[in-house]
């Protein structure tokens, strides 16, 4: 099933317009200049606020691309399908690094759960933009669907875990945390 899914959404999404933007889509240098703007933003709306959701975005893509590559991948050892499968429209590299789940996946959708759980109307936006990042890396060739579906809620169970966290810290009057 999982491979069918993949050969239907390679196929589809793989063309020379959607192809192109799925590339774009897909590598990490284009989202450097939103996500300028975006923490820009975050710090201009609520400076504290804005702080602290920027440095728990890269803890938990940190914590997440630790799992994964220590634990995750080194368990289930899915090799990618450009690499198992003939007839992949491959768009990008493919690397010998094993595919279950997808890094691209957990990191988008934890970003956007953990923003997006600090700043509710920010979810409007992350995660359009996580899934689309889903779908891109089955579309360039190097993901099954299954992994991105697995990463896309792992990664985003662990941003919106941490921001929960994070809203009860600092809801906590300050003297409660002192004594701690």
């Amino acid at each position: 099933m999982d491979e069918a899914l993949f050969r239907v959404f390679n196929n589809a999404l793989s063309g020379p317009y959607i192809g192109w933007l799925m590339v774009k889509i897909t590598t990490p240098e284009t989202w450097i200049a939103p996500g300028i703007l975006m923490c820009v933003g975050m710090v201009a709306v609520d400076r504290k606020k804005g702080l602290v959701a920027i440095i728990l975005a890269a803890v938990v893509v940190g914590l997440g691309d630790s799992i994964t590559a220590h634990g995750l991948k080194p368990l289930f050892g899915r090799v990618r399908p450009c690499n198992a499968l003939e007839g992949v429209r491959l768009l990008v590299g493919c690397t010998d690094s094993l595919s279950f789940p997808s890094n691209h996946a957990i990191n988008s959708l934890a970003i956007a759960g953990s923003i997006g759980g600090l700043f509710r109307p920010m979810l409007f936006a992350l995660i359009p933009i996580g899934l689309l990042v889903c779908l891109s890396r089955i579309a360039v060739g190097v993901h099954y669907p299954l992994d991105v579906t697995v990463g896309g809620l792992f990664g985003f169970g662990l941003g919106w875990g941490a921001s929960l966290l994070v809203k009860n810290w600092m809801a906590k009057p300050q003297d409660e945390i002192d004594e701690r």
